[in-house]
């Protein structure tokens, strides 16, 4: 099968265009024929630094979306010929080739109405952002929440689902995404260039600061969103967690969640796992109502997938870029 493969670690230019054996699923697992596979940030930092798990070549790609052409023995869930979207393992190989195995609880059914690569666009971004508002926070209509980064794939579902709760958006992007975000339902903007975002907030909040940060963007971002937390606020982390050094005991009673949505499959808990089913089955769901749409699409051939992975490196893309097979 054709596959773009990592031929070690270290660089997005070692990615390559090869053919390799076509997959077999083992026990609990389906095997998909690849319609599109999403990418994300993730996907060029594993590349640069790869893991222990992985034998090289090592097809990267987490995010797949496409059609069940084998299902190990014993599984009733699935039968060929399902459309599917998912989350993949980091550990394993993945979606950036004609084929890719699966386990069967991680998937879900392809949300009515929306392509294979605009599905493909869900899982890492979309999940992250679901996970983030209705596993870790129990949202509540009228809260006020920040979303770093408003524009981007994790930032774009994330403004779209708080909406759906009935909160009040303020994110942060660069002027030129203004309208794009308000377009996808944010309510105030701070312009992170210009604007100091401590001090926007409290003046837009009034000094009460905001219930909940979402933060996308990494430690320092993290750290000084406790300085603009309402009491008994949450505060969010995809990328890295504040410096707790920074925080006084006793003043703010906030809660902290880290969200590394993938790395459920390094643990043992299956159930847990399973979650990622459960979750992609709420988000499509909510995804063949019409209630969320997709984001602004690119969408690029696995010969311009390392080019792409290049631009998703040095940022601002807006949207999402998605490979198709």
């Amino acid at each position: 099968m054709k596959a773009l493969a990592l031929t070690k670690p270290g660089s997005i230019d070692h990615l390559e265009i090869t053919d390799l054996p076509v997959p077999e699923p083992k026990e609990q697992e389906v095997r998909i024929k690849v319609k599109a596979a999403g990418l994300n940030p993730v996907d060029y930092k594993l590349s640069e630094n790869g893991l222990p798990e992985w034998e090289f070549p090592h097809i990267p790609g987490l995010d797949v979306s496409g059609i069940i052409d084998n299902v190990s023995p014993g599984l009733s869930d699935w039968k060929e010929g399902d459309e599917v979207y998912g989350h993949i393992s980091m550990a394993e190989n993945g979606a950036l080739a004609e084929y890719v195995t699966v386990p069967a609880e991680v998937l879900a059914p392809l949300p009515s109405g929306w392509s294979h690569e605009e599905a493909a666009s869900l899982p890492t971004a979309a999940l992250t952002a679901y996970q983030s508002l209705y596993r870790k926070v129990t949202v509540q209509k009228g809260q006020t929440i920040l979303i770093q980064a408003g524009a981007g794939g994790v930032g774009g579902y994330a403004i779209q689902l708080a909406s759906l709760a009935g909160l009040h958006i303020i994110t942060t992007c660069s002027p030129e995404n203004n309208d794009y975000v308000t377009e996808l339902g944010a309510h105030k903007i701070i312009d992170y260039k210009t604007e100091n975002v401590t001090e926007a907030i409290h003046k837009y909040t009034k000094g009460r600061g905001v219930d909940i940060v979402l933060d996308t963007i990494g430690e320092k971002t993290a750290t000084e969103a406790v300085d603009f937390l309402a009491f008994n606020g949450h505060l969010v982390c995809i990328a890295s967690l504040p410096d707790f050094t920074q925080y006084t005991p006793k003043t703010l009673a906030p809660s902290f969640h880290e969200v590394a949505l993938g790395f459920v499959y390094r643990s043992d808990d299956l159930e847990q796992r399973a979650d990622l089913g459960r979750m992609a089955r709420e988000l499509g769901a909510i995804a063949s109502q019409g209630k969320i749409k997709p984001l602004p699409l690119e969408v690029v051939s696995l010969e311009e997938t390392a080019s792409a992975l290049h631009r998703i490196k040095d940022g601002h893309v807006r949207g999402k870029i998605v490979a198709a097979l």
